[in-house]
């Protein structure tokens, strides 16, 4: 029986993460959607709960493990009860505030509960989901593939999406970048999957032109460069970033919509025409910063809004447009304070804290730290895939018995 839950939490793993895309594909349940990921994320823990294997990767810090457990508790308090007095919030509208941070608090429920499934197998089908969804998302700008609903078919994906490879995992280029670099004496680093994944999300990373993951992938290399200075880091280094150039080459060369995207977002700064801060801050914020400084001026830092009152509102743009309520941010800790409220807050930030302060491995904490870096100008700690890969990183390197097993990623 357990091994039929294992291999259930792997396919679930996969299937919920192979896409290039968390938004276009729904399974609807009893009164909501979700879509794959998201389904993914509120599904897994349960299964998790019937799995076993000795390559398990339990947890023990039973301190932190309660501070999870009052943060969830407190969430669904808030939003569940304190908001229907305060607010009339019903039910419907309580969970749809919940499901804003679904990823964040499926990770923490997982960090509970442990990895009981094998952890070489979940670290290998998250690598085989991430090589797919990048292969499906450059396969796509050749071949009409029925994943863009929102696109009429034969359309110009680059063109539509304004010369970005759109990709929901290119996050993990961080952790790929790393790998590729740095971590070669340990079970998950070896194997020709690894390095594979590690490339192609990198690649995807690129190409998305998030430019606030593009500087931090260079100062990521940067400081990978002169931690352990040696010349076999030097090649390395030097191969990874011809091979970066080539592709910044070929994009550039190649098609209008990219070189459009590269002279806005890269050229800009070589030039001097903007600075790498007013670059990296995408778009006008002035608008959010506005809204937010007006909601907590209201006091709604309390418990938070209530579902139904947005955290800011974009203006239509065209005369066909409606305006767009938005229920979060780009900045993590502050849909956190907007939605849940300081108490909330107040426990993830702890809970990281201590997550950073438990873990001895250097990969954890550079990847948590440019996360952290990330999440003021992106969602990157509570609704994006990102949270899952910083938690899994987690739980596979505080595993010691596949080392002292000899246990090693094979492919």
């Amino acid at each position: 029986m357990h091994s039929l839950f294992n291999r259930l939490f792997y396919i679930i793993l996969f299937i919920g993460f192979f896409l290039p895309t968390n938004s276009k594909f729904y399974i609807p349940l009893p009164g909501v959607q979700l879509s794959i990921n998201e389904f993914a994320f509120l599904v897994l823990p349960m299964i998790n709960l019937f799995c076993y294997s000795q390559y398990n990767s339990i947890f023990k810090n039973t301190r932190l493990k309660r501070k999870i457990v009052f943060l969830i508790l407190v969430v669904v308090f808030t939003e569940v009860i304190a908001k229907k007095f305060m607010y009339g919030q019903s039910f419907g509208e309580a969970f749809k505030s919940i499901r804003i941070g679904l990823p964040l608090f499926s990770c923490l429920i997982l960090i509970v509960q442990g990895i009981r499934a094998d952890i070489r197998i979940v670290w290998k089908t998250l690598l085989v989901a991430i090589s797919a969804s990048v292969i499906i998302s450059v396969l796509s700008l050749v071949i009409d593939l029925p994943i863009y609903h929102d696109l009429d078919s034969g359309a110009d994906i680059l063109k539509e999406r304004s010369g970005r490879l759109g990709n929901s995992n290119f996050q993990f280029g961080l952790i790929g970048m790393y790998l590729l670099i740095q971590d070669k004496n340990n079970w998950y680093s070896r194997g020709k999957l690894v390095k594979i994944t590690a490339i192609l999300s990198v690649f995807a990373l690129i190409l998305s032109f998030n430019r606030t993951l593009l500087a931090l992938l260079f100062l990521e290399t940067i400081y990978l460069l002169w931690n352990k200075f040696n010349l076999k880091k030097i090649l390395k280094i030097s191969f990874y970033s011809i091979l970066v150039l080539l592709i910044f080459f070929g994009a550039y060369s190649n098609n209008q919509s990219m070189r459009n995207q590269i002279d806005r977002r890269i050229f800009s700064i070589i030039e001097g025409q903007e600075s790498i801060a007013e670059n990296t801050i995408e778009g006008n914020r002035e608008v959010i910063y506005t809204a937010v400084q007006d909601k907590l001026a209201s006091g709604y830092y309390v418990i938070g809004l209530p579902y139904k009152t947005p955290i800011f509102t974009w203006a239509a743009r065209w005369s066909f447009e409606d305006e767009r309520h938005m229920a979060a941010t780009d900045t993590s800790f502050v849909t956190i304070l907007l939605r849940y409220g300081f108490i909330p807050l107040l426990l993830t930030l702890i809970i990281f804290k201590q997550l950073y302060t438990h873990s001895n491995n250097l990969l954890f904490k550079t990847i948590l730290i440019l996360l952290l870096i990330a999440s003021l100008n992106l969602d990157t700690l509570l609704h994006q895939n990102s949270i899952l890969f910083l938690v899994i990183i987690f739980l596979i390197t505080t595993v010691k018995t596949h080392e002292q097993n000899s246990i090693h990623s094979k492919d």
